[in-house]
């Protein structure tokens, strides 16, 4: 790919409430020596993993999550990335429970300089919701992109994210978004089971409705 400037690297477990185009803005955020942006993989230190349990170096105090990855991949390369991660990949391969993301981690760790960082609500988790409410930001403007790892799209663990995806699964892309998403949506999330997510439900919804009323005023 080294005639590609830019990406974004999701995971394959990523629903976007809102247009790509608003993610991808992040770019003109970076300084000149910021190659990546990811957001934090814990809010609370009593629940996180890293600060808790890993064995190698980590981003910040409570490292970072690779599920919504930006990348320049110009400055990447000048920055010889691949090198770095082949020496880590090397040095801590006993030591990594996580693969890439641990790897990632460890390349900010020393190189902190070279990210940029973007709120919660940018790769919201259920981690954000499953003990308590930690992302403030999702609650007061909305969840911009919703992770659902652990499984959760497919199991009953968290019937709030399950709801959310089973309305995208339904939906066909090109029918009207507020009955054919927005509306399926809300019905789901009504007749989930009650779980710590379902308190926040609102911040699932948030977001979408935003993007119809624009839509609506064009």
């Amino acid at each position: 790919m080294t005639d590609v400037d830019s990406l974004l690297y999701v995971d394959t477990d990523i629903l976007f409430m809102r247009p790509l185009e608003d993610i991808w803005h992040f770019f003109t955020l970076f300084n000149s020596s910021q190659i990546s942006a990811l957001a934090p993989e814990h809010e609370d230190a009593a629940a996180g993993w890293y600060n808790r349990f890993a064995q190698h170096p980590y981003y910040g105090k409570l490292g970072v999550n690779s599920g919504v990855m930006l990348m320049n991949l110009t400055r990447l390369r000048a920055f010889k990335w691949l090198d770095y991660i082949l020496k880590f990949y090397k040095e801590y391969k006993l030591k990594i429970t996580w693969g890439d993301q641990d790897l990632i981690n460890i390349v900010f760790h020393y190189h902190p300089d070279k990210l940029y960082i973007y709120t919660c609500e940018w790769n919201y988790r259920p981690d954000h919701c499953m003990y308590m409410s930690v992302c403030q930001k999702a609650e007061k403007e909305g969840i911009s992109i919703v992770h659902g790892n652990r499984g959760v799209y497919h199991n009953e663990k968290q019937p709030t994210f399950k709801a959310v995806y089973n309305a995208f699964k339904e939906y066909q892309f090109g029918d009207d978004l507020e009955q054919g998403l927005l509306h399926p949506m809300k019905d789901n999330l009504a007749k989930a089971k009650k779980s710590n997510c379902g308190m926040v439900k609102a911040a699932f919804t948030k977001q979408l409705e935003k993007q119809i009323q624009i839509l609506n005023h064009k």
